[in-house]
C-alpha cells in the first residue's frame, strides 16, 4: 500500500472517526483505525463494537491495500506535523509516514482482525437539517443519566411520529423534551433509544453538513446517521424508555420570568458554596441563597417578573444551570406551582423545548 495526501485531509478524516475507537479496551485492534484504498482516495474505519464510523478523503494512491494502525498516535502525529503533504507506504508490518524532514514508522495490526461494518440500510428519516438536529442533541443530552445501573436512561429517546419528532432524556431528577416539527422527511415511524454519548459525538462532527439521513437495520438493533461523506452506526440501548408524558405537569399556577445571563451568573456563584440553591420568590424578584456549614453563605438578588404568592423552592445548582443553559434567547420562563412539585423551564417565545426539574426538599 502506497499513497500521498494532504496532511489536512488526512487529519480531518481521522478526527471524524476518532470517537468510535476504543483505546482502553481489552482488544488492541479496537484502538486502531483501518485504512483502505479505493478509486481516487482512502476509506477510514473505526469501531468500539458499540459504534462504527466510516469516512473518506481524497489521496493519490499509487498502490492499493489495507492496513490498521493506532489511531491516537496517527492523529497526534498528523496534528503536530507542519508539512502540507504526507507520503505513506506500508512495508511489511510497518506504516512509514514521511514529510520533508520527518520519518515515522508505526507498527500495523492484522486488518483481518478488524470487525466488518454492520449493514444498516432501512431508511427512517431523510434530509434532517443539522441546524435543527445538532442544537436539539445539545439541549436534550444534558438531562441524560450517567448511571450505568439504569441503562435505558443513558440514552436519548428518538421518537418519530406522523406529527413530529420528539427527542427525550431523563435521569429521573430532570426531564428534557425537544419537539421537532420541520426540517425533515419521515419515511418510517419508530422509537429508538440511542446512547447519549454517541449522539453528542455525532453532533460534534455534523456541524459542517446541511442535512442528515437516518437508517435502521433489519432487526431494529442499530441506527445509522449519514453525515455528508461519513456514516455513523450506533448500537441501540435495549429496553423500554419511561412513559415520560406522565411526568409533565398538567398545570402550573405561577410563572417567573428572569434574564438568562443574570440567572446563570448567580447560579454559578451560588454553587461555589453549595450544590443546593434556594430561590426566594416574590413580586419584588428572586433572592438566590446558598449555605454551607463548612464554607459560608451567599445571597444574590435577581430582577424578575412574577405574579403570585411568595414561595421558597430549592434545586440542585447543576441541574438548574443545565436547564437554563439549554434555553435560547435572553429571557427564561419558570413555571412553578408548589415547593415540592416539579417546575418547568422553557423559552419565552416558543414551546418546542421544555426542561422539567424536580425540587429539593428544604
Amino acid at each position: 500500500m502506497k499513497f500521498s495526501a494532504l496532511r489536512e485531509d488526512l487529519l480531518n478524516a481521522v478526527q471524524i472517526v476518532q470517537y468510535s475507537a476504543n483505546a482502553k479496551g481489552m482488544m488492541p485492534i479496537l484502538s486502531g483505525i483501518k485504512i483502505e484504498s479505493e478509486d481516487g482516495g482512502l476509506v477510514f474505519h473505526t469501531t468500539d463494537l458499540e459504534s462504527y464510523t466510516i469516512t473518506s478523503c481524497t489521496a493519490n494512491v499509487e498502490q492499493g491495500g489495507v492496513c490498521v494502525v493506532n489511531l491516537k498516535v496517527l492523529m497526534d502525529f498528523l496534528r503536530d506535523l507542519k508539512d502540507e503533504k504526507v507520503d505513506v507506504e506500508v512495508v511489511g508490518n510497518e506504516m512509514v509516514l514521511q514529510g520533508q524532514k520527518t520519518v515515522f514508522r508505526l507498527f500495523t495490526m492484522p486488518p483481518e482482525d478488524f470487525p466488518n461494518a454492520p449493514l444498516v440500510n432501512v431508511p427512517v428519516l431523510e434530509e434532517l437539517e443539522s441546524r435543527i438536529f445538532i442544537p436539539a442533541v445539545q439541549k436534550v443530552s444534558r438531562a441524560a443519566s450517567k448511571d450505568e445501573k439504569r441503562p435505558t436512561l443513558l440514552g436519548i429517546l428518538l421518537e418519530i411520529e406522523e406529527d413530529g419528532i420528539h427527542m427525550v432524556s431523563t435521569d429521573s431528577y430532570r426531564l428534557a423534551i425537544r419537539r421537532i416539527s420541520e426540517g425533515y422527511k419521515t419515511l418510517e415511524k419508530g422509537q429508538y433509544i440511542i446512547p447519549s454519548s454517541a449522539m453528542v459525538n455525532l453532533a460534534r462532527v455534523a456541524g459542517k453538513v446541511e442535512r442528515i439521513n437516518v437508517y435502521r437495520d433489519e432487526n431494529g438493533g442499530q441506527v445509522k446517521f449519514d453525515v455528508g461523506g461519513s456514516s455513523h452506526i450506533i448500537r441501540l440501548i435495549e429496553g423500554k424508555f419511561p412513559k415520560y408524558g406522565q411526568f409533565i405537569p398538567e398545570s402550573l399556577e405561577k410563572t417567573l420570568e428572569v434574564d438568562k445571563d443574570e440567572m446563570l451568573g448567580a447560579i454559578k456563584r451560588a454553587s461555589l458554596i453549595s450544590s443546593t440553591v434556594r430561590l426566594r420568590i416574590n413580586t419584588d424578584g428572586v433572592t438566590m441563597v446558598s449555605e454551607s456549614r463548612e464554607i459560608g453563605e451567599g445571597k444574590e438578588n435577581i430582577a424578575a417578573v412574577y405574579s403570585g404568592e411568595e414561595m421558597d423552592i430549592a434545586f440542585n445548582s447543576r441541574f438548574l444551570e443545565d436547564g437554563i443553559t439549554s434555553i435560547d434567547g435572553e429571557k427564561v420562563v419558570f413555571g412553578i406551582s408548589e415547593p415540592l412539585k416539579p417546575g418547568i423551564i422553557r423559552e419565552k417565545d416558543g414551546d418546542d423545548f421544555m426542561y422539567i426539574i424536580m425540587p429539593i426538599r428544604l
